[in-house]
C-alpha cells in the first residue's frame, strides 16, 4: 500500500472519481464494477442500479466531478434512468393492489394474483 508522499502509480494517475473514496478507483476497476452492476441490475436486482448510480455520482452529475470516464458516466446514468423506471414501475404495481384490490381486478383474479389470500 502506497504512502501519501509516495509518487502515484500509473493506475493512481489514471483514477477514477467515486462517491465515497478520496482517491477514486483506477481506471480498469471502476469500468468493470459499472458494467457489473449495470449488466446484474437486469437479472430481478433493480437495486444494483441504484448502487450504481450512487457509487459514481460524480459522473452522474458532471460539473462537480474532477475526472470523469465517459464509460462509466454513461453506465452510470444509464443505472439512474433504470433505477428510477424501476421504482415507478414497482410503486404502480403495489398501489394498484393496495387501492384497487378485488373491486379493481375482480375477487377471482386479485385471489390469484394477491399473495397474502389463503389458498387452502
Amino acid at each position: 500500500m502506497s504512502t501519501p508522499d509516495a509518487s502515484p502509480t500509473d493506475d493512481d494517475a489514471d483514477a477514477v472519481a467515486t462517491c465515497d473514496a478520496a482517491r477514486g478507483l483506477p481506471r480498469h476497476r471502476a469500468r468493470a464494477l459499472a458494467d457489473r452492476l449495470y449488466f446484474l441490475g437486469f437479472f430481478a436486482l433493480p437495486w444494483l442500479w441504484v448502487l450504481n448510480a450512487w457509487t459514481f455520482a460524480p459522473h452522474v452529475d458532471p460539473r462537480s466531478a474532477t475526472s470523469v470516464d465517459p464509460h462509466v458516466a454513461k453506465r452510470a446514468r444509464a443505472s439512474r434512468a433504470l433505477a428510477v423506471g424501476a421504482s415507478v414501475v414497482i410503486a404502480t404495481w403495489a398501489l394498484t393492489f393496495y387501492l384497487g384490490g378485488a373491486s379493481l381486478f375482480g375477487v377471482r383474479a386479485f385471489e390469484r394474483l394477491a399473495v397474502t389470500t389463503a389458498r387452502w
